[in-house]
């Protein structure tokens, strides 16, 4: 994971990188694919929103990156309870809005509370991500080395206000 994570860093490491006070992470069943984004990113925090079953996940990304624990947040929802999603999401915005930018990572999300995240960071003028991985059948996971990090296009700047 390591040297994974090091290519992707060379990688996009090229690219000016927008900063972020904090990011809003959608915790799903592997640490590893928040990882790279996280990792990039540097945010100064983050927020993870998980159900009960990956806390175990939240608690491997904060060693794996040897992340401040006091900078990291995790709220445990319901599965499938999209209106607490749509608030905790609301609540930590309106804190860091106040000290910086931030942005959404909806990588880990499911088929219900990714796109409702993506929403929310849309409502909210929040920047989405997504790790984008090429599945490799034979090893049952993604291919390494295949990751890209993909930054959705704004619905403002498309749409306008």
């Amino acid at each position: 994971m390591p040297r994974a994570l090091q290519y992707f860093a060379r990688h996009y490491g090229r690219q000016r990188l927008p900063e972020y006070y904090g990011m809003i992470l959608i915790m799903g069943d592997a640490w590893e694919d928040l990882a790279f984004n996280v990792g990039l990113l540097s945010p100064q925090n983050i927020h993870v929103i998980c159900t009960q079953e990956h806390v175990s996940q939240y608690r491997q990304l904060i060693k794996n990156l040897q992340l401040e624990e006091d900078r990291c947040i995790c709220t445990r929802i319901p599965d499938g309870d999209i209106a607490s999603l749509y608030r905790v999401m609301k609540k930590q915005h309106d804190i860091w809005d106040s000290v910086g930018s931030s942005a959404v990572d909806i990588t880990g999300g499911t088929l219900e509370s990714a796109p409702a995240a993506a929403m929310a960071a849309t409502a909210l003028d929040m920047d989405v991500y997504r790790l984008v991985v090429q599945k490799n059948s034979e090893l049952g996971r993604h291919e390494p080395g295949s990751e890209r990090m993909l930054r959705l296009l704004p619905v403002k700047s498309v749409l306008g206000q």
